[in-house]
């Protein structure tokens, strides 16, 4: 079953419905770009920014899962005033969060990586035109596929979905829960000190409104960008004095 509750929905990787908390602060930034630092629009890195602080603070993060316990009754979430919504696990799964990262030592920053976030990127903007969710995309790629074309990873990879028009804490909270899935495979991985480097993409999906797609890996070394045949005639050009001049065309990126 599919909820829409405005403000408050979060769906995760294969659409399990997690509740959103109450009462915790938390910015509802979403995908409007604007440059930062390491290239990510504010969204991606209010998204990254807050993973980073639950990799710190797994204790805090723990407190605010643990403010939502008066607010199940059985499957269903019902915050003071608003629609109940009915989730799959009720409150074991928030439960075993708690108990997760109370027993979790924080760890390092996951540190952004253009070559992950470039193949983000190409997975949001399949499943951006497409309509579909999960980790396979139209051509029936995996996150191990995606990468191939951006650069070389080292250790581990795996990827997080998250689609509804959340906030980042909405967002992490929910890959912390992990309704749904018995592996609890998000939440092990934004808690895994396996993972050092991340790459980030959010943007419009048609059903949900809005997507983010987390890569994560061991370590990443970007592929170097080929030299440009153009610029190497127009140096040579110039050398021998000739009036010729290149072409304005460029050649465009495999960025999406």
């Amino acid at each position: 079953m599919k909820v829409r509750l405005v403000g408050l929905m979060a769906l995760c990787c294969a659409l399990a419905l997690i509740a959103s908390f109450s009462g915790a602060n938390s910015s509802h930034s979403q995908t409007k770009k604007t440059s930062t630092a390491t290239g990510l629009s504010q969204a991606e890195q209010d998204l990254l920014t807050e993973i980073n602080q639950a990799r710190a603070n797994p204790g805090t993060y723990a407190s605010y899962l643990a403010n939502l316990q008066p607010f199940f009754n059985g499957k269903q979430y019902q915050p003071t005033g608003r629609p109940a919504l009915t989730t799959q696990e009720g409150w074991a799964p928030v439960d075993e969060a708690i108990k997760f990262l109370r027993a979790t030592k924080p760890l390092p920053p996951l540190i952004s990586s253009t070559g992950l976030s470039l193949s983000a990127q190409s997975h949001v903007k399949d499943q951006s035109g497409s309509g579909s969710t999960g980790h396979k995309g139209t051509d029936n790629s995996l996150i191990e596929q995606r990468v191939k074309p951006f650069g070389n990873w080292q250790g581990a990879i795996g990827e997080n979905l998250t689609y509804g028009n959340d906030s980042a804490r909405e967002r992490v909270l929910t890959w912390l829960i992990d309704d749904g899935f018995a592996s609890r495979g998000h939440r092990r991985r934004l808690l895994s000190g396996d993972y050092k480097v991340a790459g980030l993409s959010c943007g419009p999906h048609p059903e949900f409104g809005t997507m983010c797609c987390l890569t994560l890996a061991g370590g990443f070394t970007d592929l170097q960008p080929a030299k440009s045949t153009t610029n190497t005639k127009a140096n040579s050009s110039t050398q021998t004095n000739k009036s010729k001049t290149t072409s304005g065309k460029s050649v465009k990126s495999r960025a999406h």
